[in-house]
């Protein structure tokens, strides 16, 4: 799709307007405080009071970064709106809240459906749940554990539970099924420290070129990636490598 132009001229500048715009927002506040500490106790509310005019400098740039050629002079018109322009934000949060539930929920629901799939030709004893009583009943068996601290919510992140069908659906595996490690990695983490089950982490996105997060995971049982740009490393691998580690943990 062809793009309307922007170039780098134009990113240098955009960059060089929003920080003037954070500065002078800043100096401002400085100016008219008798104790400049004063006012890092309401920069929350310096920034939400910037909200609208930083809705009013980035959201062109967005649309001309964007928008396709063909479409750009209809979201100029757009841009002349300063009432569209604040609902244009508001609307694409609105996207961008309902895709996140929507996008992981239904990963899980993916992730369990290929497992059971591969199961069932392979006439293994195991079932993928994303919902039921023995998810919820497994969820609430680790709600409290004491620890160091005196008893804590230790409530792992059920995504998905894998059952054997053969010993009465006996939960053998947890999954935690996220599209980016965003998403409460940490958490996970500290469950599979308390939890006597296997953890099992699977993401869309994560490439585990480098970085924290692909030293952490290590702690887990295993992590797979669905994309083929994944860096292996360790107990990092591609999704299709879940089968053989899933028949040693959970047969």
């Amino acid at each position: 799709m062809e793009k309307a132009n922007w170039n780098k001229s134009q990113e240098s500048e955009f960059k060089d307007v929003i920080k003037k715009f954070f500065d002078d927002k800043i100096s401002v506040a400085l100016k008219e405080a008798r104790n400049p500490l004063q006012i890092g106790d309401t920069l929350s509310d310096l920034l939400k009071n910037s909200d609208k005019e930083v809705v009013r400098i980035i959201t062109p740039r967005a649309v001309r970064k964007w928008a396709s050629a063909k479409t750009f002079p209809t979201w100029e018109k757009i841009l002349k709106d300063p009432q569209m322009v604040l609902e244009l934000r508001e609307i694409g949060r609105s996207i961008a809240n309902t895709m996140r539930p929507l996008a992981g929920n239904n990963f899980a629901l993916w992730v369990a459906t290929i497992l059971n799939k591969y199961f069932e030709q392979q006439s293994i004893p195991l079932q993928a749940l994303t919902s039921g009583k023995i998810k919820s009943a497994l969820g609430e068996r680790f709600v409290h554990r004491a620890g160091k601290r005196g008893v804590r919510d230790y409530k792992p992140d059920i995504d998905i539970v894998l059952v054997r069908t053969d010993l009465k659906n006996e939960p053998v595996v947890i999954i935690s099924a996220k599209t980016t490690l965003a998403e409460r990695i940490m958490q996970t983490i500290s469950w599979s420290r308390y939890l006597k089950i296997p953890i099992l982490l699977v993401t869309a996105w994560e490439p585990f070129e480098s970085g924290t997060n692909r030293e952490r995971v290590q702690e887990l049982d295993g992590v797979y990636v669905c994309n083929t740009k994944v860096k292996e490393y360790g107990n990092i691998k591609r999704f299709s490598k879940i089968a053989e580690d899933l028949k040693k943990l959970a047969l």
